[in-house]
């Protein structure tokens, strides 16, 4: 095995840059990213698993060494390679039960939190080369370099990043076989207000396309920016829509998604099914991760649509087992669901909001109905005290009103963490009915992440930061919380 080693940050940068088949790329046996994920298992317990991506298809795996100095070595296996054509590389993996290093480098690993004080929570971080100064690391258009080091300097227990991690890598539009085609992208990329998918879909990944999904995408647009909150803390990771199976999918779940083969996981490594297939979707199950005070649910919501009702009986059925999850999770912990899409948020109303779906002025719609109509399908059997989420490129922060016997948990949505900014929809402060409750909130149109901590009786308190790490708006919530909005704007 080649000795292992780790190039300068511009060095990688050049040699990525390139096609795999040029001289100059990063020697076999190179360390290009380690970063920990925090996954739940065939039983249902919550672990870490650590991950080094090394360049070369046919690299041996490393072992990992305690950070401690003492323990023994820990042996990492290689996760399957859905293309190595376009993923020259080799993900390399194992549960780890403190911190560790990889053996013959200085490249760290987080360990499993010890406890979860201080949560980071970024989303959409990605870039889109045509709008933002032509994704020039650390540029102000395109801010998560910043942003990431932002966050690692406050030293947080845990990340949790909300989606849609690659944009550079990810057009709407492909050409396949000489002729341009729209993307699937469960409604998004349609203007289809029914959002109906019979069967096989045009993607990146479909035969004959010219742009499928591609290792020097996802490090250039996530891995190299995000690297020192990488080592500063494990990960909860949802899967947004770009990382569809038509999108960039395939690198999803080689490099980020917590399914897994290895010996203590056995949850399988999920690969995209074909874009030709007769069942070409692919949908992940919900699982809960348990860490000392809080609770997170995950749920995949990647195929659900905004305005309409995508594959209903598929997330019918994630809500279902939501309902278990939910049952069997601590009591004192804060209860947190984690999805890409909002279960409430508020958008502009346009030509393809469906009649109903929009406030009392019509002027704007609210989304997301797909996973609304889950909800009522099968109700939560506890209350769930905060619903994270991004995809809206937007920050926006809802509560409801308190008092109802089933009340609604508070909703923040934080899609601001790198790619454009999308305009804030409404532009003040608002308060009108959104699925029968009176939903009143703010939003900002502003970069930045989000500092987020449990505190007493299933609450929690947050600050906005903009990618200096200044305060953008304070924020407070949780069944404790005596105020119905949660956040509020910094004067």
């Amino acid at each position: 095995m080649r000795s292992m080693k780790t190039l300068p940050a511009a060095t990688i940068v050049a040699a990525l840059a390139t096609t795999p088949a040029l001289a100059n790329e990063p020697t076999p046996g190179t360390i290009l990213a380690a970063y920990t994920v925090l996954a739940a298992n065939k039983q249902g317990t919550t672990v870490a698993i650590a991950r080094v991506v090394m360049q070369g298809v046919d690299t041996g795996c490393p072992k990992l060494t305690p950070l401690a100095g003492t323990g023994a070595p820990v042996a990492t296996v290689a996760r399957k390679n859905p293309d190595p054509e376009n993923f020259p590389i080799r993900v390399c993996e194992a549960i780890v039960n403190a911190g560790m290093q990889v053996a013959g480098s200085q490249q760290r690993l987080p360990g499993p939190p010890q406890r979860a004080g201080a949560l980071t929570v970024i989303g959409d971080s990605g870039c889109k080369p045509s709008d933002q100064d032509g994704c020039t690391l650390g540029s102000k258009g395109w801010p998560f370099q910043q942003i990431a080091r932002s966050a690692a300097a406050t030293r947080p227990d845990l990340v949790l990043h909300m989606g849609d991690y690659n944009y550079r890598g990810t057009p709407g539009h492909v050409m396949i076989g000489g002729e341009k085609q729209a993307v699937y992208d469960a409604g998004d990329n349609t203007g289809s207000v029914s959002c109906q998918l019979a069967g096989p879909y045009h993607g990146q990944n479909s035969q004959g396309s010219a742009d499928p999904d591609r290792w020097n995408n996802w490090w250039l647009d996530f891995f190299q920016p995000a690297a020192e909150l990488l080592a500063a803390a494990p990960w909860v990771v949802a899967r947004g829509n770009h990382e569809l199976c038509s999108r960039a999918g395939p690198g999803w779940f080689f490099l980020l998604d917590p399914g897994s083969d290895i010996k203590g996981v056995e949850t399988g490594q999920p690969l995209c099914p074909a874009a030709e297939s007769a069942r070409p979707l692919l949908f992940d199950a919900p699982y809960r991760l348990d860490l000392p005070g809080l609770s997170v649910v995950v749920l995949d919501s990647a195929n659900a649509c905004d305005q309409g009702d995508l594959h209903k009986v598929h997330f019918e059925e994630q809500f279902k087992q939501i309902q278990q999850l939910l049952a069997q999770a601590p009591d004192k912990a804060l209860l947190t669901l984690v999805s890409h899409r909002p279960l409430w948020a508020v958008d502009k109303a346009d030509d393809t909001t469906a009649p109903g779906n929009t406030d009392p002025t019509g002027a704007y719609a609210i989304i997301d109905q797909t996973l609304q109509q889950a909800y009522h399908s099968y109700p939560l059997p506890r209350p769930v005290d905060l619903v994270l989420s991004g995809h809206m490129h937007r920050f926006q922060a809802i509560g409801f009103a308190r008092g109802t016997k089933k009340p609604y948990p508070d909703q923040l949505v934080v899609g601001t963490s790198g790619v454009s900014l999308a305009h804030n929809h409404p532009s003040k402060p608002f308060s009108f009915p959104i699925d029968g409750l009176t939903g009143t909130g703010f939003g900002l149109s502003e970069f930045g992440y989000m500092a987020l901590s449990p505190s007493k009786k299933h609450g929690w308190k947050g600050t906005l930061r903009d990618p200096s790490g200044k305060k953008l708006a304070s924020c407070e919530g949780g069944r404790g919380a005596k105020k119905t909005g949660p956040c509020s704007p910094e004067k």
